[in-house]
């Protein structure tokens, strides 16, 4: 009787055991989420601050010379879009953006010719770039880079000469201009294809030369006009897809 009781619990122990090691073999072994990749068409909105400068240069006939660095500060914000390549924890992309724009700025200069006051009036009403994108993968979701590229914008300048007795002279200048931009920026996966980011660009929109005349008989100014802007922006991108 001892002897067949103790197999019976002999054959239940290592049917018992048998059974969890077929159950052990079965389950499936854990599997780490993939790792995100930032290969892939985007597309995506931003807003910031811009830190701008209208710096206008006048030579006067009979005069000398006279330089203004006018602030055109202001909101800006806009869309871009782009793509991106990864290739180990290097990513390469092109981005182009385009802004609306709130700079303005303006300042009066007195005594330039006898009893002249000329007053000038500076804004940059919508801005662009077209930028190369180089970054490192600080993490695997976190992208640290470099950018730079064309920049172009439509700056408006206008130039009051008025001197007492005489009358007032309007110098306009409107027109869309062209420079580069240069900056870099931290940008930070958040899952789902969404991302998010902080940039800092420097915008330099070139040089405008011309000759106005002045409400003084004979005298003529030699003007020149260049626009540069530091911005900073957040911006929020949707990633399509990997391509």
């Amino acid at each position: 009787m001892k002897k067949l009781l103790l197999a019976t619990t002999a054959f239940v122990m290592l049917a018992g055991a048998s059974a969890n090691a077929a159950d052990m073999a079965v389950r499936p072994a854990y599997a780490p989420p993939p790792a995100y990749s930032w290969t892939g068409l985007y597309w995506g909105v931003n807003i910031g601050y811009s830190w701008g400068k209208a710096k206008y240069d006048a030579a006067i006939t009979g005069a000398g010379a006279v330089s203004l660095s006018e602030d055109i500060d202001g909101v800006i914000g806009g869309g871009q879009s782009g793509y991106n390549y990864q290739f180990g924890a290097w990513v390469w992309g092109f981005e182009t953006d385009l802004q609306a724009s709130g700079q303005k700025g303006g300042s009066t200069f007195v005594g330039i010719l006898p009893a002249t006051t000329l007053t000038t009036d500076n804004k940059l009403e919508w801005f662009g770039t077209a930028r190369s994108r180089l970054g490192f993968l600080w993490t695997p979701n976190v992208l640290v880079y470099g950018t730079a590229g064309a920049a172009y914008g439509q700056v408006k300048d206008n130039a009051t000469s008025t001197t007492a007795g005489v009358g007032s002279v309007v110098a306009t200048f409107k027109d869309v201009k062209a420079g580069f931009a240069v900056g870099g920026g931290v940008e930070g996966a958040l899952g789902n294809g969404w991302s998010a980011k902080v940039e800092y660009l420097y915008i330099d929109l070139g040089k405008t030369e011309r000759t106005v005349g002045t409400p003084v008989v004979g005298a003529f100014a030699s003007e020149t006009f260049q626009t540069t802007d530091n911005i900073v922006r957040v911006g929020l991108n949707y990633k399509w897809g990997t391509f």
